[in-house]
């Protein structure tokens, strides 16, 4: 029975990250920098707004973990979710202000979506299984993904074509108005909606392993929470969050305007790139097994910054997507390997507020890049970069291991603590 209950939990929650990934990352990373464009605003004034996420993220990612921990992984799966549609469909009111305060809040409840999601995992699988389970839904939402950016390139003209009786001539007039977008972010929030169906259908949890380091204890205070340790093991992904706020909010704009491509096209190509995130991480286990996590990642960034330093060099076009693919391929198996590796670090009674760590780290490399990316891109162009994100990549995969130079090094110091007291 507990194992039918656990699988039925397990299927759930990778239904409700399939159908999140299609309408909140997949379509919107088609459409929200285009639809910021209709309206004409700037590359400089976009990158400012996708920056303000990450802010809200930065902002609120530590009190978001202990909330969390007061009321449940599940509630706060569902509660986010409503919250980043809600967000979204603010932005329909196409005036700056709101366009910034929509962000903000899409940034807040994304982070909780964010917190919940490992720890939830974590509850779900036993130890032995959470690598190849992280890699499944790795290769599960990148799928999802990508089925949501190859249909974001056409459900703006979708959308024009079944409206033009019933709205003005104006709205309509191409696949690029402001009304095709907003249209196509309003129906990405309707799918999102959906998938909370299964969440709220999931059993109480069942399973709950111990971690190797350290017995589970009572919730920690604020007072008695090891902030430096959370911070050191976290540290990674500051880099990793630069990295990747000086591309993924541009990538879109970066196709459109290097290539001369439509939207169908960019579509088309991000779609490519997530199936590649999909796939690659599925060599994970084969990875650690061989080399140990830590090392395993060091070798995946070396490869992951190889490509972007020659996608910075803007080659023929099939090269260029071969290396995109490539790249952030071997960026994405940070997802599936260092979250395991930080919260099997620690005991679970820290599972939520060290995912909230690496979510504040992530924000703020993310938040930094992306308020200076639209800049940089404007007045040096996308070969720095690449360059930049290629430098950022690197120092990410050789800090882990100097971070973690044994698997159970935080655990072993939080016993020994624990012990003194």
């Amino acid at each position: 029975m507990i194992t039918r209950l656990i699988r039925k939990n397990t299927i759930g929650f990778l239904v409700y990250s399939m159908i999140f990934y299609v309408g909140m990352l997949g379509l919107l990373d088609v459409l929200v920098n285009f639809y910021f464009a209709s309206l004409g605003n700037s590359s400089e004034t976009i990158g400012l707004l996708q920056s303000l996420p990450r802010l809200a993220g930065f902002l609120t990612s530590v009190p978001l973990g202990f909330l969390t921990n007061r009321i449940g992984t599940r509630r706060m799966l569902v509660l986010a979710t409503i919250g980043c549609v809600l967000a979204n469909w603010m932005q329909l009111i196409p005036i700056l202000p709101m366009l910034a305060i929509s962000r903000f809040f899409f940034g807040l409840a994304y982070g909780a979506q964010q917190i919940a999601n490992a720890p939830l995992i974590v509850e779900l699988v036993e130890p032995r299984l959470r690598t190849n389970f992280f890699a499944l839904h790795n290769l599960l939402t990148m799928g999802a993904m990508a089925f949501g950016s190859f249909i974001g390139g056409y459900l703006p003209g979708w959308i024009t074509s079944a409206a033009q009786s019933s709205v003005p001539e104006a709205w309509t007039a191409t696949a690029t108005t402001p009304f095709a977008y907003g249209g196509a972010i309003f129906m990405a929030g309707l799918i999102s909606l959906i998938g909370i169906l299964p969440i709220l259908t999931m059993k109480p949890n069942v399973h709950r392993s111990d971690f190797p380091a350290v017995q589970s204890k009572p919730a920690l205070r604020p007072a008695n929470t090891p902030w430096l340790m959370l911070a050191l093991a976290a540290l990674p992904m500051l880099t990793f969050g630069f990295s990747g706020g000086l591309t993924f909010p541009f990538y879109n704009l970066f196709w459109r305007e290097q290539f001369g491509l439509n939207d169908q096209t960019v579509g088309t190509i991000l779609s490519i790139g997530w199936l590649g995130m999909a796939a690659i991480p599925m060599v994970n286990s084969m990875m650690e097994t061989r080399f140990g996590r830590a090392n395993a990642l060091r070798l995946l960034m070396i490869v992951s910054a190889a490509a972007f330093f020659l996608l910075g060099l803007l080659p023929a076009l099939v090269i260029s997507v071969t290396v995109f693919v490539i790249a952030i391929s071997s960026r994405n198996t940070m997802n599936p390997l260092f979250q395991p590796l930080v919260l099997e670090s620690l005991p679970p009674s820290l599972s939520n507020l060290a995912s909230s760590m690496m979510l504040v780290m992530w924000n703020i490399g993310w938040f930094a890049a992306t308020a200076t990316g639209g800049f940089i891109a404007e007045r040096f162009g996308y070969g720095v970069i690449m360059a930049l994100t290629g430098i950022t990549v690197l120092m990410t995969g050789f800090s882990i291991p100097m971070i973690f130079r044994q698997p159970s090094l935080f655990g072993n110091k939080l016993a020994l603590d624990e012990s003194a007291r």
